[in-house]
């Protein structure tokens, strides 16, 4: 077959379209602002944690936190602390 250099340039755009459809489009990140609902808690805290080697976004909801160089401790409900580390957002709902 005999294809045209338009033919070519026609098919390296569609190529290109469709792995920028497959491979460029992301999930959103939740948020704080997709549990607007959740009013019990004073805070809400946005940022990253280390989960079995890797490393996850988390979202956390607090009545009190303290921060350090790196890093926000918080309660969780059982009493327990944690930590998320930066970067990391705090709301105040």
């Amino acid at each position: 077959m005999n294809y045209s250099i338009y033919d070519r340039v026609l098919h390296l755009l569609a190529g290109i379209a469709i792995g920028f459809l497959l491979f460029g489009c992301k999930s959103p990140k939740p948020s704080c602002d997709a549990y607007s609902y959740v009013e019990d808690y004073k805070y809400c805290i946005e940022g990253k944690k280390i989960v079995e080697g890797d490393t996850v976004d988390v979202i956390a909801f607090t009545d009190n936190y303290l921060t350090t160089y790196d890093s926000v401790f918080y309660f969780n409900s059982d009493s327990s602390i944690q930590s998320i580390l930066r970067p990391y957002t705090v709301y105040e709902n």
